[in-house]
């Protein structure tokens, strides 16, 4: 990796109660706007790239009630434009539920408040207890769903260019649709398909792939293949986020100390419920998250599959050694304390990954 080379950095929300530990023993974490806002006021504050909200709709309950509470995503990140003035603000569609059209005025209204720094996370699909409650789940196969993606991401992208835009395809339909103001910047866009479907979408018609991360071998094959994909299809500006979970500790003995504290209380219901609602998706094995979330279960592990556990210096050396080897151009994190663990990324972690080859903006802010 070219040593002059800026990582992003970003972080990934707690937009939902909880956060990301699924268990009686972590911490309490609200799910609340105020909650979130301070978050993101710290990340920018060290000099985070950016802040993404996940789009969740229905909770799974357990002794933790986990997840559900939620905030919307695209509403609680033009909140947060306004309170933020650096910071880029992403936020989640789903592409199955959102009208192309409705979502092209909202991001562009968004662009004013950010004053360009919104950016748009694509989802093609869920599962069908999140979104049909609300009767707007599509029973798609994988491919047909990558086509709907397809078909809605260039409607979008015609209306933040075009004057007006007339439409007939399989999935949606425009007849003589204005949709003004345009964006004064285009917004970056990634999507987290994973497989090669997936990725393909993501190279021919978004920014950057966005996918779960850790330093084990599928990991950095993965971040490989969607680098040799993107060179295939002469793209090579085509950027690569890895998301960690990251749960750090004084020591590495410390930091799996709480791993193993937050698996002690881990809510069996509420995983036992996620993953029985993505396994009911007919396209679940094809589906990325959707395994992730099933595996958590059959794992019976508090946090995502592949968190990293570590001292400090371990956590800067692992994470980065997965950018290096997996050819990542930017990170979002997880920890399960997004307030005093996210201030132990920003001011200490990401700066000595400085020592690793791997610079950052945050490192650059940490080191005047």
């Amino acid at each position: 990796m070219n040593d002059s080379k800026l990582i992003e950095v970003g972080v990934f929300l707690p937009v939902t109660n909880n956060g990301w530990v699924a268990s009686t023993n972590g911490p309490k974490l609200p799910g609340t706007y105020e909650y979130v806002k301070q978050v993101t006021l710290l990340a920018e504050k060290m000099g985070f790239d950016f802040a993404l909200s996940q789009a969740k709709w229905r909770g799974y309950g357990g002794a933790t009630n986990h997840w559900n509470t939620s905030l919307e995503s695209l509403s609680t990140m033009a909140g947060l434009a306004e309170a933020t003035s650096s910071i880029g603000v992403w936020g989640t569609v789903h592409m199955m539920i959102f009208p192309p059209a409705i979502v092209a005025k909202m991001i562009a209204t968004m662009d004013q408040i950010s004053n360009g720094r919104i950016g748009l996370n694509l989802v093609s699909g869920s599962n069908p207890f999140d979104l049909g409650q609300m009767g707007l789940w599509r029973d798609l196969d994988h491919a047909s769903r990558y086509a709907l993606a397809e078909e809605w991401i260039k409607v979008v992208q015609q209306l933040w260019t075009q004057d007006r835009v007339s439409h007939k395809g399989d999935f949606f339909e425009l007849d003589d649709c204005m949709s003004n103001p345009k964006p004064k910047k285009m917004p970056p866009i990634i999507c987290a398909g994973a497989s090669d479907r997936g990725f393909q979408f993501t190279i021919d018609n978004c920014n950057g792939s966005f996918f779960p991360c850790s330093d084990d071998e599928k990991s950095l094959a993965r971040g490989k293949r969607v680098k040799e994909l993107a060179a295939r299809a002469g793209k090579p500006d085509f950027k690569s986020y890895g998301l960690f979970t990251l749960i750090p500790g004084a020591t590495d003995a410390e930091a799996k100390d709480r791993l193993d504290f937050f698996d002690a209380g881990v809510d069996r219901e509420a995983l036992a419920r996620q993953a029985m609602e993505y396994s009911t998706d007919r396209s679940a094995k094809e589906n990325f998250a959707a395994q992730y979330f099933i595996n958590q279960n059959e794992h019976v592990s508090s946090v995502l599959g592949g968190a990293l556990t570590g001292s400090v210096e371990t956590l800067a050396r692992r994470v980065a050694h997965t950018i290096t080897e997996g050819q990542l151009d930017g990170i979002t994190i997880i920890v399960p304390d997004f307030v005093d663990d996210l201030k132990i990324v920003g001011e200490q972690i990401i700066p000595m990954m400085a020592d690793f080859g791997v610079n950052t903006k945050v490192s650059a802010l940490a080191s005047k």
